[in-house]
């Protein structure tokens, strides 16, 4: 199996030089990782506050057992790709919810605006 990830050196707060992971992870990897998240849900994992402790393990020994041979571990490779896409839910929920003119198209689940509102959108939130 293909790995995603790559290595580069960076520079610590020290300014010494370490070694940095960074992971590319590939559309079936993280359509694993969401359908081992709903099994979760479904099993009782998830709680008001969160899901409990030790499904970070729960993951990366489904990942293990889905792709065998894969080097996704539970931190750093799964908190990182959650963090990423709670921040993404965050912008998405908020571009929805503030009347910006963005609508959620049903049939195809792809966002909705005219072309003003979406070189607003970049012009503000991507290239500000």
């Amino acid at each position: 199996m293909e790995s995603g990830g790559s290595s580069s050196l960076g520079l610590s707060k020290k300014g010494k030089k370490t070694e940095r992971n960074r992971r590319a992870w590939t559309p079936s990897e993280e359509k694993v990782l969401i359908g081992l998240m709903k099994e979760l849900v479904a099993n009782g994992w998830k709680t008001e506050n969160g899901f409990k402790p030790g499904y970070l393990l729960k993951l990366e020994a489904g990942m293990m057992k889905t792709l065998p041979g894969t080097d996704i571990r539970a931190s750093p490779h799964i908190t990182s790709r959650v963090t990423i896409w709670k921040r993404f839910h965050g912008s998405l929920q908020t571009m929805l919810n503030n009347n910006s003119g963005i609508g959620l198209n049903a049939d195809t689940g792809l966002l909705d605006c005219h072309d003003n509102c979406w070189d607003l959108i970049v012009k503000v939130c991507i290239f500000p």
